[in-house]
């Protein structure tokens, strides 16, 4: 029991102890880095000097596809939304209605075809609202 109490003290006092030296707290105290003014960038000894132009298109890294179609009462649909030329599928989903309703369900989502590399995504849901209702599916693609 003595032992137990002792490492127990032991403990705290080392956790006390580099706690307040600072040593647990070293990245908070990290300098940003050194700021070039306006009429000093780039580095007058930079051996660089064809900087790409700063107003150059490029393409976005992320691209969200959608479609939508409408699902009957009583009717399943499987919908698919697909990634442009050159770029896989990350990621996706559905939404059935709108902002979600009773009677519809989703029983499957996924990405197509179930490769390495993707280019689309599917979504299976199925109606039974009483009416017509929305089926979006979505698919975020990257370029590949």
């Amino acid at each position: 029991m003595l032992r137990t109490l002792f490492r127990f003290f032991a403990v705290l006092v080392c956790s006390t102890a580099i706690i307040t030296s600072g040593t647990a707290f070293t990245h908070a105290a990290r300098r940003p880095p050194r700021h070039f003014p306006p009429t000093n960038f780039p580095p007058t000894n930079s051996t660089q000097t064809n900087f790409p132009p700063t107003n150059a298109p490029q393409a976005p890294l992320i691209v969200v596809q959608t479609a939508t179609a409408m699902i009957p009462n009583n009717a399943a649909q499987d919908l698919a939304a697909t990634c442009p030329a050159g770029r896989i599928a990350t990621g996706g989903g559905g939404a059935i209605g709108p902002g979600g309703i009773a009677g519809g369900f989703i029983t499957t989502t996924g990405p197509f075809p179930a490769t390495n590399n993707p280019t689309g995504w599917h979504v299976i849901a199925a109606n039974a609202s009483g009416v017509t209702q929305p089926l979006t599916a979505w698919v975020l693609c990257i370029r590949s």
